[in-house]
């Protein structure tokens, strides 16, 4: 018994979005995010009840030969000829394939797996076979985004992206409870209960999937839907053609024969989420912004962080670096000059547009068919939209601090058998499978001598096997009076709390170093208890001045001490800082200049840095911006990364 479909409480806008699919064949996918819990497959497995098309599942795990095809073994050993076997894609042929948790897929399965449906069909050329077969399905995928992210060319393959989210109230939570415990009670008559919701719903479907060749999309509901792209900077044009897909789709689903406003408000709600522009990020070859102009007169500031480095401030700034007297030990926490503040889609077959509406052909200029007001009110409705789904999801450490590598080659034996290959001499761990179909289409020509099966040393191959790599981050906060005054500190500090909740660093290191009141705390050493983080932030203290320059010089030390010891380690320092030093390291030392050739100097493998900039945008030099710079890592303002 399948839950139904009709029982599923709230999600409106993933039941419609599935709804759409199943009306429209030309809609090839929709992807379903949310937490563990949340119902996505529930409500994936409930469609059963609404369609004649089988859902077949990928599940977790499965192997390259089982998804894609490979050699039929028992046709090789009986006849010894090499014959193709369909996988997983070719029964999804005519129907809807199913994966769950798409974004734990291998990268490599994932980006094949996304190719055979974009292109309808799956080749095989491995192990003496060379075939195809015809692969035209629709996919429905869920994800959860706290444990990882999906790439966003995968994710723009999917027409539709919804996200599901947890209640928030009382009632809707006491409803879905007593809807379980009915279900599991008896759940016969629980299904009987919802049969004629689910029948209604079926037959829209039906009706919709008659109807929506006939809908005709005029270039005024064109217009708004570029309108709408445009302005959530929508990436492409898959945005614009889904949109237009799924608004004919909604209207459809609701009996019309043409487009509304309201269709085109949802179909860009569950279209363009996912869709949508990068956040500004300066890496470090955006050089050319570090030329900051005058807010009077509009000229160049060349102040001395501009100016080519001497060979002797490289040196100052070296020794200063390798000095053990000009760094205090970091083994517990680092004090300088006061006391310790802790005590610790498809576009070819799009639908039909008609060049001119009821009122004449389209003109956008004054008296024209458009109607500039509803139009900036849809696009309104929109971002709002977009916005709360923006609120509901967390910052994730992934658009911080971009693709986090989670997988790399193994030397030995240890890790998941990722695939195959031929080895180079004498192995010590043979892939045995890939081995037998190797010598299979030879069985008929050779003497079996009591074996079932004989192998020959050249059909030996070896696992290629992959291990799960951990990364360390260190944030360094600064906690100086500045940013307290003007109110960016709380910021700052909210931001790393909605990192830390992110579910990537539940697997890896954290730490948390300090700066201000001239005083850098080393307040939490690498740790995988990331509670520790959080109560160190909640006694934190601020104010007082900026040691920049000493901050810069402890995370190198530490850092240096810590690669070396973890050399396989990917590393990460997200530093939130408006870059502002009012304290030098060395007496006498104009503090930015001393900031910028300690850069210079910096040098920790395989680490990337990340600068948070949580400045005042009033200010007439950006020095977090060239912070990011001088180190090459990454620059993000804050303001960006709370959505504010």
């Amino acid at each position: 018994m399948r839950y139904p479909f009709s029982a599923v409480i709230g999600e409106e806008h993933a039941k419609t979005a599935l709804m759409c699919l199943l009306a429209d064949r030309g809609i090839n996918g929709v992807l379903i995010k949310g937490p563990s819990g949340t119902a996505k497959s529930v409500l994936i497995r409930s469609l059963a009840a609404l369609t004649d098309r089988k859902l077949v599942d990928l599940p977790a795990g499965t192997g390259d030969e089982d998804i894609f095809g490979g050699i039929d073994f028992e046709s090789a050993v009986k006849d010894g000829k090499s014959k193709l076997k369909e996988g997983i894609l070719g029964r999804a042929h005519n129907n809807i394939l199913c994966i769950d948790n798409i974004n734990l897929l291998d990268p490599r399965t994932l980006n094949t797996i996304t190719e055979c449906i974009l292109t309808k069909k799956v080749k095989i050329e491995r192990e003496g076979i060379s075939a195809e077969y015809p692969c035209d399905t629709q996919v429905i995928a869920t994800m959860d985004p706290l444990e990882r992210a999906l790439p966003d060319s995968i994710a723009d393959r999917f027409d539709i992206c919804v996200t599901m989210t947890v209640h928030d109230d009382v009632t809707p939570r006491a409803d879905v409870i007593e809807a379980d415990l009915e279900f599991k009670k008896d759940p016969a008559a629980f299904v009987e209960r919802f049969s004629g919701q689910d029948e209604e719903v079926r037959r829209r479907i039906e009706a919709a999937s008659e109807r929506i060749g006939s809908i005709k999309v005029v270039r005024r509901d064109i217009y708004d839907i570029v309108q709408i792209c445009i302005k959530v900077n929508a990436i492409g044009h898959r945005g614009d053609i889904a949109c237009t897909r799924v608004s004919r789709a909604l209207a459809a689903l609701n009996g019309r024969d043409r487009i509304e406003m309201d269709d085109i408000k949802e179909s860009a709600i569950i279209c363009l989420q996912h869709r949508r522009g990068p956040k500004t990020v300066l890496t470090g070859e955006a050089r050319a912004t570090l030329e900051e102009t005058d807010n009077e007169g509009g000229e160049l500031l060349m102040d001395d962080t501009e100016r080519e480095l001497t060979k002797d401030e490289i040196r100052e700034a070296i020794q200063l670096s390798k000095d053990p007297d000009a760094l205090p030990d970091v083994d517990e926490y680092v004090e300088v000059g006061g006391v310790d503040p802790l005590v610790n889609g498809d576009p070819d077959a799009g639908p039909v547009i008609e060049e001119e509406d009821d009122d004449g052909p389209l003109d956008a200029g004054p008296g024209g068919a458009i109607d500039v007001d509803v139009t900036t009110m849809l696009l309104n409705e929109v971002q709002t939209n977009l916005d709360e789904i923006d609120r509901i999801e967390a910052i994730h450490l992934n658009k911080v601090v971009g693709q986090i590598p989670r997988a790399a080659l193994s030397g030995n034996r240890n890790g998941r058998a990722s695939g195959f290959r031929v080895p180079e001499g004498r192995t010590s761990d043979p892939a045995l499978g890939a081995t037998i179909r190797a010598a299979a289409p030879y069985q008929n020509m050779r003497t079996p001598n009591g074996l079932s099966i004989v192998i020959d040393r050249t059909d030996i191959r070896e696992n290629v096997r992959t291990k799960a790599s951990s990364c360390s981050f260190l944030f360094a906060v600064d906690v100086s009076g500045s940013l307290s005054q003007t109110g960016m500190l709380d910021e700052a500090i909210k931001a790393v709390r909605a990192m830390l909740e992110d579910g990537y660093v539940r697997r890896d290191r954290v730490g948390l170093l300090t700066f201000g009141q001239n005083v850098i705390n080393l307040a939490v050493p690498f740790t995988r208890n990331v509670e520790n983080v959080f109560d160190a932030l909640g006694k934190t203290v601020t104010g007082g001045a900026t040691p920049l320059g000493q901050a810069m010089l402890t995370i190198n030390k530490y850092m240096m001490n810590y690669t070396r010891k973890n050399p396989d380690e990917k590393c990460y320092i997200i530093m939130v800082t408006d870059g502002q030093a009012d304290t030098a390291v060395t007496k006498g030392s104009e503090p930015i200049g001393e900031v910028r050739r300690i850069c210079a100097t910096i040098k920790i493998p395989n680490t990337q840095w990340v600068i948070i900039d949580n400045g005042s945008i009033s200010r007439r030099v950006n020095y977090a911006l060239k912070m990011a710079n001088y180190l090459g890592g990454r620059y993000i303002p804050i303001r960006e990364l709370l959505n504010d």
